[in-house]
């Protein structure tokens, strides 16, 4: 169920408030008003769906904080989580590109909250603000590039090195170090059976990586996980961790 935040979005003091979303950041406030004018500030709790494949695209969604799954459903009925969107990002954003439907399921996997708006108030401001068909443009190009790296990464890396990688995205994304997240959800993510990556876990806690409890995934020593992803992996600016 969504639960409407306490935080609210008072228009009289906007300005004030402080924004985590990279792309808002990066708007001028006078365009970022615009965009967000009537958005709901929402939490969106761990599972919940936001967004299933065929889904008309009617609401756009700007993460502050927390994890949310893209996930592809094969006829076959295997789930393979093909990206996913933190605070770097946000959802909705191909009904800019005159696609009515989600070609993915939306799941969220960390508890998530940020800024809720109609599809319509996305596709009007984007015409009327060059700020931010600029700030989309440039993130659909970083996406794009992120999505060639892990097709090439899912065919040449070992599930150890993919399964490290996804971990320094996720607690990147989620600006935490700890996931709530089962064995059949990291097999998603990765791309790979459960066992094979009950294995990579192993390897990554011997290593002392991660410290792995029933549901949960906690990063000790990211250091440590950082050699052990792929090339793939190109870490934030800035400390993020021990």
């Amino acid at each position: 169920m969504i639960r409407r935040a306490t935080r609210q979005q008072n228009r009289s003091s906007k300005h004030a408030v402080r924004f985590n979303n990279h792309l808002l950041t990066q708007l001028p406030a006078d365009d970022r008003d615009l965009l967000l004018g009537g958005a709901e500030y929402i939490d969106l709790p761990v599972g919940h769906t936001f967004a299933r494949t065929g889904d008309l695209i009617s609401n756009a969604y700007f993460p502050d904080n927390g994890v949310i799954s893209i996930v592809s459903e094969m006829t076959t009925g295997h789930q393979v989580a093909v990206a996913a969107v933190g605070a770097e990002g946000v959802i909705g954003l191909a009904t800019l590109f005159d696609l009515a439907q989600y070609s993915h399921s939306l799941i969220v996997l960390v508890e998530s909250s940020g800024f809720h708006l109609s599809a319509d108030r996305l596709r009007r401001v984007f015409q009327q603000s060059e700020a931010l068909r600029r700030v989309t443009l440039s993130h659909v190009g970083r996406r794009m590039r992120d999505l060639a790296t892990a097709t090439a990464c899912n065919r040449v890396h070992s599930h150890r090195q993919r399964l490290a990688r996804w971990l320094l995205l996720a607690t990147d994304r989620a600006g935490q170090q700890s996931l709530p997240v089962t064995h059949e959800v990291l097999a998603q993510m990765v791309g790979g059976p459960r066992h094979a990556v009950t294995v990579a876990l192993n390897e990554l806690r011997v290593r002392g990586a991660i410290a792995h409890l029933r549901g949960r995934i906690d990063v000790l020593k990211r250091s440590v996980l950082i050699t052990q992803a792929c090339e793939c992996y190109v870490a934030p600016a800035g400390p993020v961790g021990p």
